[in-house]
């Protein structure tokens, strides 16, 4: 089956590149620019190699399908001896290079499975397609009633020449009817979660939330993305957010640091702030991931001088859910900070994490005049 080229936005927030070779059509090359790493299969296509005696396959096409309204339905009717005696294999453009991180992302739903707790099973391999099979990255996914995708990130300890590469799909570990849509396969990249290309991706911020607007006056430039970064242990990366397609940074801590002011960024404020002004402080954010007895992020929120002692007020910790979400703080001033001098700072060394953080505003609440009568 040919599809349409999955766009880069179907997977939401979907970044250093190894291959020169150009793709073989200008869709692929589009694809290949907005994704992480290296595109090194063709994810139109889904007449993968199907084999196992005991499974059927069928095309379904849904609009309400992610990442391109089309899926494989594959039925097992028993489960095999070995997860891997039914199954599909995607075939790569390329070969495989030893010492390469290689990324395969999929969406995939289970319809029934008899495995326990009704999950699907879907084994992942990136394999050489001739004997001895050999192969890296063996991980078995447990796929819900819902779409999801999936990713399975591995680095390559042997070399597969072109034309023998392939990721195999192993279907055979569960009874089940499963469906799994179009496959993404990188090389160079840990994830296909972040956006590579943010100068051209991402608008610089037209205009405000609607939930920001009449709120006041503006102290600091949403797209402006030159924040002062600090701390050890922290790296960052330029995103794309999947929330109106602005600009993003991932903050990735290392290790959670002995007070969350450890690591963390800088937002300058373009005005002074006066004693008593009352502030609405909104950020735009999600957590990958987090070392947190719940999973959440903790991020925290400083308005403070921007020299020593770093005097300041509010001191908020947010926890930061996984899903994009515009977390709104209202204080009041304690202080006078002169024009230049004053800072909001995102705190992330609470905890070993990552959090991506799109843009950040900060509000001056201004009094609402009325006309006498």
């Amino acid at each position: 089956m040919k599809r349409a080229l999955i766009a880069a936005a179907a997977f939401a927030a979907l970044v250093p590149a190894h291959a020169q070779q150009a793709q073989p059509t200008p869709e692929l090359q589009a694809l290949d620019d907005a994704l992480p790493g290296t595109l090194v299969n063709d994810p139109s296509r889904m007449d993968w190699s199907f084999y196992g005696t005991e499974q059927k396959t069928k095309n379904v096409q849904d609009p309400a399908i992610p990442g391109g309204g089309a899926a494989v339905q594959v039925t097992v009717a028993r489960a095999g001896a070995n997860i891997y005696d039914s199954g599909a294999n995607v075939p790569l453009r390329t070969g495989i290079a030893a010492g390469r991180d290689y990324t395969v992302a999929l969406y995939a739903r289970t319809l029934k499975s008899d495995a326990p707790g009704g999950k699907g099973r879907i084994g992942v391999r990136f394999q050489q397609n001739a004997a001895p099979y050999d192969g890296f990255g063996d991980q078995t996914l447990e796929v819900g009633s819902d779409w999801t995708l999936y990713e399975v990130t591995a680095r390559a300890d042997k070399a597969i020449p072109a034309g023998q590469a392939i990721v195999g799909l192993q279907l055979a570990g569960a009874k089940q009817v499963i469906e799994i849509g179009q496959v993404i396969i990188v090389e160079g990249a840990t994830s296909i979660r972040t956006v590579k290309r943010v100068e051209t991706a991402a608008a610089p911020d037209p205009e405000l939330p609607p939930q920001l607007k009449d709120k006041g006056r503006m102290l600091n430039d949403p797209a402006n993305r030159d924040w002062a970064i600090y701390g050890e242990g922290q790296a960052t990366k330029p995103t794309v957010t999947n929330v109106y397609g602005r600009v993003g940074t991932l903050f990735s801590i290392a290790a959670a640091g002995s007070a969350p002011h450890v690591s963390g960024a800088s937002i300058p404020l373009k005005e002074g702030i006066k004693d008593g002004d009352i502030l609405t402080i909104a950020v735009l954010a999600r957590t990958l991931s987090a070392a947190t007895p719940d999973g959440q992020g903790l991020l925290s929120v400083r308005i403070q001088k921007n020299a020593a002692p770093y005097d300041g007020f509010l001191d908020k910790q947010v926890k930061v859910g996984p899903n994009w979400r515009l977390y709104q703080l209202r204080t009041q001033a304690g202080m006078d900070i002169a024009a230049g001098s004053a800072q909001l700072t995102l705190h992330t060394g609470a905890a070993q994490q990552e959090i991506e953080i799109g843009p950040v505003y900060v509000i001056r609440e201004e009094p609402v005049l009325t006309s006498a009568n």
